[in-house]
């Protein structure tokens, strides 16, 4: 059965393309796991403690952070903690009671409840994660709305209504977790390294939203490309327009049919172009293109067109007054390039799973470092465009080559594709290799003394977790996600109980080389109406604690079954 939320949902999202009109007048900018060896059932080290109490030595938790040279944030996608750790011993995971599942969800399908059960299946199906669902998951606090949304998904409702006929077609495994045999990787990565109980996503919404928290703590809409104050909170879709939108929103796409057509007239208007420019424009129309001419004709020959430097100009400054609004408030980025701090997004090569505005069905849309997407949001951004820097966002190629020959940045993001997410029906054994061989590139190269890596997912997926959220804004915080901190000074075999968030890497980058600088409205220049500054909130603990820069260096932990691509 096709799912309406699953892997098969794809996204029409496609990037914003460079449409000039002589030089700019467009106006965009343009099953080998599972046989490994269970997990052991205990901790490799001394029982979790507390992360305060963990720091030591009478010394701050950031004493020698700054050993750390090399943050690397690998996002996976759509898994609960419960849903991956709910059985790791000494963890917050799932309740039981004498070695049971002590919890019991409403099923309003089929009557009665449905408890946490183990669930081996390589393939999930997951349950739908709008802010509607993350609310309804929620419910109040009491953690029990899992199968109920599940099974609204299934049938076709409204995440948010309340007069539903509830799907009973098929059972739902939301509330199905697995354990060290499902997922020997990760375990092992917790046993040795430090796993993070109490991490939630940023926002409480779906995967776009997500990822752009994890690139700038924020999801808005703007309504002027450049102009960070025109930015509205955006938790369910921050999408900008598509590019069909785009194509009739240029100068050419409006004033090709005529002129005097109110498209025209309207476009002219708002470029600020007055009567002498419009003739000039009119002219340049009519003498490069045929009425029959296609829009991409028409646009290719005013492109070959000669015309003076003056109006080119003129009509590169009208352009800019027409860009269609992306994304113009601040990102991580933007204070890294201010410090000169290096930074790589690395995107894996091939499509996305969730749809344009979280739409439920959708067609395949090809996903590259070029194209600005759910999972490649930083090309939208204004700051990366007005910083020269979309060349570093790069493929994924590059990043096993960086780790190889000890050239990391200070800072990277590494994106899936969809067959290597786990993001629901993506095999969890085909994301465990892919994030192994990641991992592995680093711990074999020069770079991997001084480097920390992030393991994150980027929302819950619709599984069940047992945690409420804490409520810090608005938009968040989101439920609880798996989260993984590897490093040679990660503390071994630590359980972090502090209250994290993917905010805590921003706190942990900016500590490590930005001198504490946030991303905040009031001091970075580019104000705009982001609800706080994520990193000062006082519910957020500190991702330093989770490591021991006083400790010799852990070594490399080379996992066999692991994927290189």
């Amino acid at each position: 059965m096709k799912l309406p939320w699953n892997g098969r949902r794809r996204t029409v999202l496609a990037g914003l393309v460079a449409l000039a009109v002589l030089v700019v007048l467009a106006v965009v900018l343009p099953n080998a796991l599972r046989a490994g060896p269970p997990a052991p059932t205990t901790p490799s080290s001394a029982p979790a403690q507390d992360a305060g109490a963990a720091a030591g030595h009478g010394a701050s938790a950031d004493a020698g952070i700054s050993k750390i040279k090399h943050v690397v944030i690998i996002t996976q996608e759509n898994r609960s903690f419960d849903s991956y750790f709910g059985t790791y011993p000494g963890a917050d995971g799932i309740p039981m009671k004498d070695g049971k599942p002590a919890v019991c969800l409403p099923d309003p399908a089929n009557g009665g409840c449905i408890a946490p059960f183990y669930n081996s299946a390589d393939s999930n199906a997951g349950g739908p994660h709008s802010h509607a669902d993350a609310t309804g998951d929620i419910n109040g606090g009491a953690m029990d709305g899992f199968v109920a949304q599940a099974e609204k998904g299934l049938s076709g409702c409204s995440a948010a209504s309340t007069k539903c006929t509830y799907s009973t077609t098929m059972p739902t495994d939301v509330m199905g977790y697995h354990d060290g045999r499902d997922l020997p990787n990760y375990w092992a990565y917790a046993q040795n390294f430090t796993l993070e109980d109490h991490l939630f996503a940023s926002a409480a919404s779906w995967s776009l939203p997500a990822h752009l928290y994890l690139v700038s703590e924020w999801s808005a809409k703007c309504t002027k490309a450049g102009d960070p104050s025109s930015c509205v909170n955006a938790l369910q879709d921050p999408d900008p327009e598509p590019e069909p939108q785009i194509i009739k929103d240029t100068l050419i796409g409006k004033c090709q049919a005529g002129m005097d057509l109110d498209p025209c007239r309207e476009a002219l208007e708002a470029a600020g172009i007055d009567p002498g420019l419009a003739a000039q424009i009119d002219q340049l129309i009519g003498t490069s293109c045929q009425p029959t001419d296609s829009y991409a004709v028409c646009q290719a020959a005013v492109d070959a067109a000669p015309v003076s430097d003056d109006l080119k100009k003129k009509l590169t400054d009208a352009a800019k007054k027409l860009e269609l609004p992306d994304y113009a408030w601040t990102d991580l980025t933007f204070l890294l390039h201010k410090h000169q701090v290096s930074w790589a997004y690395y995107v894996f090569n091939g499509t996305e799973p969730d749809c344009r505005n979280d739409a439920a069905t959708c067609d395949p849309v090809k996903q590259d470092a070029k194209t600005p997407g759910l999972w490649n949001p930083l090309l939208y951004f204004d700051t990366v465009k007005e910083d020269g820097e979309q060349g570093n966002i790069k493929p994924l190629s590059g990043f096993y080559d960086a780790a190889r020959q000890g050239t990391l940045p200070a800072v990277t993001w590494v994106a899936p594709t969809d067959k290597v997410s786990e993001h629901a029906p993506a095999k969890i054994s085909t994301g465990q290799a892919y994030v192994a061989g990641l991992i592995n590139a680093v711990m074999s190269g020069p770079d991997w003394d001084s480097t920390a890596i992030f393991l994150t997912w980027d929302d819950w997926g619709g599984f069940y977790d047992h945690e409420n959220p804490p409520v810090v804004d608005n938009n968040g915080y989101g439920l609880r996600v798996p989260g993984l901190v590897i490093s040679p000074y990660a503390r071994k075999g630590y359980i972090d109980h502090q209250v994290l968030s993917h905010d805590a890497y921003f706190k942990f980058i900016e500590d490590d080389f930005l001198g504490g600088e946030r991303i905040d409205p009031a001091t970075d220049g580019r104000p705009d109406a982001r609800p706080d500054v994520r990193e000062n909130n006082p519910q957020l603990g500190d991702l330093a604690k989770s490591f021991d820069f006083t400790q010799a260096p852990l070594p490399p932990l080379i996992l066999p079954n692991a994927t290189t691509y």
